[in-house]
C-alpha cells in the first residue's frame, strides 16, 4: 500500500503568531518544518520585568522542541523566498551554513525589529527591550553604571551622567522598563548604594503628546502622574535628534548626558521583509487579505508583527499575533473537513500596562481601572497567559522569591 505524502508545511519564526499555529495545528495534518534563529519561545509581555530581574530570563522562555515534538525544527534565519520553485533559501543560526527548504505552505511570522528611524547613533548607542539579549544588556548596563559611579575621584557631574538612565519611547514597552528600572532602584539599589542611588534619574522621552497613548486618556494621565510622583522624569512633546556616545542631542537643540540609553520607540520590518520586494506592503508590513493570505502568492501566508490585516491595519500586538495564529490552525482543521472559513476578525480583549511599585493600569472594552488591584489583575492575566505549567511555576517562584529575598544584584 502506497504511502500518502503530505503536504509540506513551512513556518518562519516561531513568535506568537507561529508558535500559537504549531501549537494548535492537528496532528499527521501537514509535514511541518519551523525556521526560527531561535530555539524558544519568549513570553515578551514579561520581557520588561526580566530586565530588572524581577523574573528570570529562563522563566519565560519554553523550548520549542519541548512542546512541538511533530514539528521538524531547524535553526536558522529566512533569507528569501523563490516562488517559482516554492522553496525559502535560509541559512543556519549557528555557524551560517545556507540551506534550502521546498514548501507546499508558507507561513511567514518572522515578526519586526526595533526601527530607528533613520537616528544616528540609535543603532550604535541605545539597548532595545527587544529579546533575552536586550533584557540581559540593560540589567548589566545599569549594574554597571552603579560600579563606574561608585570609583573615587569623579565629578559630581560624571556621576550624575553615568546614573541617568533614558527610555526613549512612552508605549507600552517603554513604561515598563521605565517602571521596572525604578522599581530595582528603590526596592534594591537603594540599598546596596546608599549614596548614589538617590542621584540616579530615570528619563522619559516621548515625541507625542501623551505617554500610553494605545491607552484611554484617563489611564494615560493617571500612569503620568504616578511616574511624576514617583521621580520619574517625563518628557512629552520631546524629539530625539542623534544619540552620542554619552548625551542624546533633541530636535530643540538641548543635550541630554547619559549613563545608559533604551530606544523603545517603534517598529521596522526585518530584513526578511524588506527583501520581498515583490509583495504589497503598508509601512514595513506584508499586506494580507481578510484569509491572511499573501495576494498573488497561492498557499502563501503572513501573520503577527510582520503583517498588516485590515483597514487600517491591526496593531503589532502579541494578543493579535496569537489569535491570527490560532485562527490559520482551525482553518486548516475546517479544510480538512471539507468546511469552509470565515474571514478573520479581532475583537480586542483589553490591555494591560504595569507602572511600577505594585501599580498597572488595565483599559479593557467593557471597564477600565488603576492601582493596586489593576496590578494584581495583570499578574493573574500573564501568568494564566503563560504558555506552559513549568513557566508558570517558574514565574510564580520569581515573584514569591523576590518579595522574600529581592533582586540578585550580580553582575555577569
Amino acid at each position: 500500500m502506497a504511502s500518502v505524502t503530505r503536504p509540506r508545511l513551512v513556518v518562519l519564526g516561531c513568535g506568537f503568531g507561529g508558535y500559537s499555529l504549531l501549537l494548535r495545528l492537528p496532528k499527521g495534518l501537514f509535514d511541518v518544518t519551523l525556521i526560527s534563529p531561535r530555539n524558544y519561545f519568549l513570553f515578551l509581555p514579561l520581557l520588561p520585568s526580566a530586565v530588572t530581574g524581577t523574573v528570570e530570563l529562563r522563566s519565560i522562555v519554553e523550548p520549542v522542541r519541548r512542546r512541538l515534538r511533530h514539528v521538524r525544527v531547524l535553526e536558522g534565519a529566512a533569507l528569501a523566498v523563490d516562488w517559482e520553485r516554492r522553496v525559502v533559501r535560509a541559512q543556519g543560526a549557528v555557524d551560517g551554513t545556507p540551506f534550502e527548504v521546498p514548501f507546499d505552505e508558507l507561513v511567514v511570522a518572522v515578526g519586526c525589529r526595533p526601527s530607528d528611524y533613520g537616528i544616528p547613533g540609535v543603532s550604535s548607542y541605545a539597548l532595545h527591550a527587544s529579546s533575552l539579549e536586550d533584557a540581559r544588556a540593560i540589567r548589566r548596563a545599569i549594574l554597571t553604571q552603579f560600579a563606574r559611579a561608585s570609583l573615587p575621584g569623579l565629578s559630581a557631574e560624571e556621576v550624575q551622567r553615568l546614573l541617568t538612565f533614558v527610555v526613549c519611547g512612552g508605549g507600552p514597552t517603554g513604561v515598563e522598563v521605565s517602571a521596572e528600572i525604578h522599581d530595582l532602584l528603590r526596592d534594591e539599589l537603594r540599598a546596596a548604594f546608599p549614596d548614589l542611588a538617590p542621584r540616579a534619574r530615570i528619563v522619559l522621552l516621548e515625541a507625542g503628546d501623551r505617554i500610553l497613548s494605545q491607552f484611554s486618556a484617563a489611564l494615560g494621565t493617571y500612569a503620568d502622574r504616578h511616574f511624576r510622583r514617583e521621580g520619574v522624569e517625563v518628557r512629552t512633546h520631546t524629539t530625539v535628534a542623534a544619540v552620542g556616545a554619552s548625551e542624546i542631542v533633541l530636535r530643540d537643540g538641548g543635550r541630554l548626558p547619559y549613563g545608559m540609553v533604551v530606544w523603545a520607540a517603534g517598529n521596522g520590518a526585518t530584513s526578511f521583509v524588506q527583501g520581498l520586494k515583490e509583495l504589497p506592503q503598508e509601512r514595513g508590513r506584508l499586506k494580507v487579505d481578510e484569509f491572511l493570505r499573501l495576494p498573488g502568492r497561492p498557499g502563501a501566508y503572513a501573520i503577527g508583527d510582520c503583517a498588516a490585516c485590515g483597514e487600517p491595519a491591526l496593531p503589532a500586538t502579541a494578543q493579535v499575533a496569537q489569535k491570527q495564529g490560532k485562527y490559520l490552525a482551525k482553518m486548516w482543521r475546517r479544510r480538512a473537513r471539507g468546511k469552509e472559513s470565515k474571514a478573520f476578525t479581532f475583537n480586542s480583549v483589553g490591555m494591560l500596562a504595569y507602572v511600577g511599585q505594585g501599580r498597572a493600569i488595565a483599559d479593557l472594552p467593557k471597564v477600565q481601572w488603576s492601582g493596586r488591584w489593576a496590578w494584581l489583575f495583570w499578574r493573574s492575566v500573564y501568568l494564566t497567559k503563560l504558555v506552559s505549567f513549568p513557566n508558570k511555576v517558574k514565574v510564580l517562584f520569581d515573584w514569591t522569591k523576590n518579595r522574600m529575598f529581592g533582586r540578585d544584584l550580580s553582575r555577569f
